[in-house]
């Protein structure tokens, strides 16, 4: 039922859109439509601008769009000074596999990012479960961590959780899954 849905509503976009762009007919502006696909009907709600909002009020405090790569690639600075001789490069992560290294690879992404696409050996454990403190008592004592996410950003936050536990060797991959799939296994998917 799904894809009748997204079917149904694209196709009122769609209208909506070349009314809007055409200037004919009378487009939903200021107006909500609600469709009910089971009783199959439609409604509308009357939407009243907000007279303080930031982009489109009186006074608006949004101008601009932002710096997208900058704002999520934002590191805190207890994650850069973790991060400071503690990074290793997609290469050297393999030259510790391949040697057998006592390491364990902990992918700190989100379960839908693993399904995409891993490092031979890493299991997962989410960012959030090591910032509420429960991942911690799962690491073993005898290995080294070797962390890594997409592209470096989360593990270097996790790394400063670590850092601060007390686990001092702990290292992480910069440039994450997307650099060990740029230098390691460029079959593999990347997104």
């Amino acid at each position: 039922m799904l894809g009748v849905l997204c079917a149904s509503i694209g196709s009122i976009q769609v209208t909506e859109a070349i009314k809007v762009l055409t200037g004919t007919g009378d487009p939903l502006v200021g107006r909500l439509m609600i469709y009910d696909a089971l009783e199959m009907t439609y409604r509308q709600v009357k939407v009243r601008k907000d007279p303080d909002c930031a982009v489109c009020g009186p006074n608006p405090t949004v101008t601009e769009l932002i710096d997208y790569e900058a704002f999520c690639g934002v590191v805190s600075e207890e994650a850069q000074e973790a991060a400071a001789g503690s990074t290793i490069t997609p290469k050297q992560l393999k030259e510790w596999i391949d040697d057998g290294e006592s390491i364990d690879i902990i992918d700190v992404r989100e379960p839908n990012e693993y399904e995409i696409v891993s490092i031979p050996g890493a299991r997962l454990i989410p960012k959030n479960d090591f910032l509420m403190g429960g991942a911690l008592q799962d690491l073993p004592q005898d290995k080294k961590i070797v962390l890594h996410c997409k592209t470096g950003v989360r593990s270097a936050e996790v790394l400063a959780v670590l850092k601060s536990a007390g686990f001092s060797d702990a290292v992480h991959v910069g440039g994450g899954v997307i650099g060990w799939v740029n230098q390691i296994e460029p079959e593999k998917p990347v997104y």
